[in-house]
């Protein structure tokens, strides 16, 4: 990563690129909102029926949460798109690294 939302064009190591066609990591934001949208629907219930916090707390609680999570999941979740997709569909080819 060069920057908290920024990524190299290419691997130091390898020279593979990372964004193959436009519009790739389309899939890394899918996948940080299908993963806080799980994590809130799974810990809303499971606390307030527990009666560890009420509604309008959890609530607060929950926006803070899908606000702030997205931001700092997203260099994470940018890089386990990455690996899923090196791992369905491995780079061979030459023609996938920069010139």
């Amino acid at each position: 990563m060069k920057t908290w939302f920024t990524t190299y064009d290419q691997c130091p190591e390898c020279g593979a690129r990372f964004e193959r066609e436009p519009g790739f990591f389309l899939g890394s934001i899918y996948f940080n909102y299908g993963l806080t949208t799980l994590i809130v629907a799974v810990a809303f219930p499971l606390l307030l029926f527990n009666g560890l916090a009420d509604s309008k707390t959890l609530l607060y609680v929950a926006l803070a949460f899908v606000l702030i999570f997205p931001l700092i999941f997203f260099p994470f979740a940018r890089s386990l798109w990455v690996g899923h997709d090196q791992f369905w569909d491995p780079r061979t080819d030459v023609k996938e690294r920069l010139p």
